[in-house]
Order: C-alpha cells, then structure tokens, then sequence
C-alpha cells in the first residue's frame, strides 16, 4: 500500500480550496518529492506533499470544473514546473460538492488524468507514467450542538476526514482520497491510456 504523507501547509490549502470555492469544485496542483519518514514510529520510503496550488481561472460549475482560460493554465503550470526548489508537481487535485459526491474518481476525472499524463510523456514517449489525483468531497453542515471554531482531521484505513467550523453551527464536512493513476502508449503516437488506478493511504504527521 502507497503512504502519501500530507504536510500541514499542503492540507490547510487544500481544504482552504475546496471550502472556498464551495458549491462550485476547485481544482489545482500537487508539489511533493519523495522522502524517509517515520510511518507509526518505523522509518519508511513515502510520498510527501507540500504544496496545493490551487488555479484561480479555472471555469467552476458544482459539478465540474475546467480549464477556463488555457493560457493562464498554461503560465501555472509552466512557473511550478520550473521553480528549482527541489519538488516536482507529482499531480493535482479536485472537489466533489454536494451530497452526492464521493471521495473518488470519476470517468470524467479518468479523462482529465489521461489528458495529464499524455503531457508528462512528452518527454518519456516509451515508458509508463503515473499522476496523483486527491480528491475532497465536501458537504456543508449545519450543526443543532454547538460546535467550536476551527478545523479537526480525522484517520481513516486509507482516507481522511476533516471537519471544518466556520461559526458555532455552520461548517463543513470533508472526506479526502488520493488515486494513483497509471498510463501507457497505446500504440498510436501520441496517444495514452489508463492502464490502472490504485488507492493510496493518506496520512497527516501530527495525527498519526
């Protein structure tokens, strides 16, 4: 089983996104690298996230989200891809609004993912390639107890929970899922496609 460890500043923007674009999804990019971390106090070979930069000129629907304005996609992607501060963008991420999303991928997520990993082979037209896609599903909550103000994480087998309280009764409730999404040439030049999809754990340092 994969170990994403999520770094604190990395989930304070994701869940910051999602909640802040709410009822429409938000959408951005993984930065990470990978590193020797204690996993349940032994040492262990992990994916680390640092960062979630969300896009900000996305076109945002609640059920959808998409690249609204291609060469301002195009200028993001292009400054963290070139930042040498020692990470690579590992994927991206997107939320489910709403109470019939889920913290899972959906065919039309496999799509933007194929369309992702067809650019990361550019430069490794023969080999298989693979992109992280976390997703949050979010629900907004209205409490009768009274709630106090601020955020708590929760761990589950492989995803996370987060419950997010904006005020004594109204809030958020938030489960996170992070896929592995593999691709390989099909045999038709420039052409991709999945070959499989595969869960990883989530884990947050300070709660493990």
């Amino acid at each position: 089983m994969d170990d994403i460890v999520i770094e604190r500043s990395c989930f304070v923007g994701l869940v910051a996104s999602a909640v802040e674009a709410y009822n429409r999804e938000t959408n951005g990019f993984l930065v990470g690298n990978r590193r020797t971390r204690l996993v349940r106090q032994r040492p262990r070979e992990v994916t680390v996230l640092r960062a979630a930069y969300p896009l900000q000129t996305e076109d945002r629907k609640p059920n959808w989200v998409s690249h609204g304005n291609e060469k301002a996609f195009k200028r993001a992607r292009g400054a963290i891809e070139n930042l040498d501060v020692g990470y690579a963008v590992l994927g991206g991420f997107h939320s489910h609004t709403g109470d019939d999303g889920a913290a899972s991928l959906s065919p039309t997520d496999l799509d933007y993912v194929t369309d992702e990993l067809r650019r990361l082979s550019r430069d490794r037209p023969e080999e298989r390639v693979q992109w992280l896609e976390v997703v949050m599903a979010l629900k907004r909550r209205a409490w009768s107890r009274r709630h106090e103000i601020g955020w708590t994480a929760r761990q589950y087998r492989r995803k996370l929970g987060c419950s997010v309280a904006l005020d004594a009764t109204h809030g958020y409730d938030m489960t996170i899922g992070g896929f592995w999404v593999e691709g390989e040439p099909d045999g038709v030049p420039g052409s991709w496609d999945v070959v499989g999809t595969r869960e990883a754990r989530l884990l947050l340092p300070w709660n493990q």
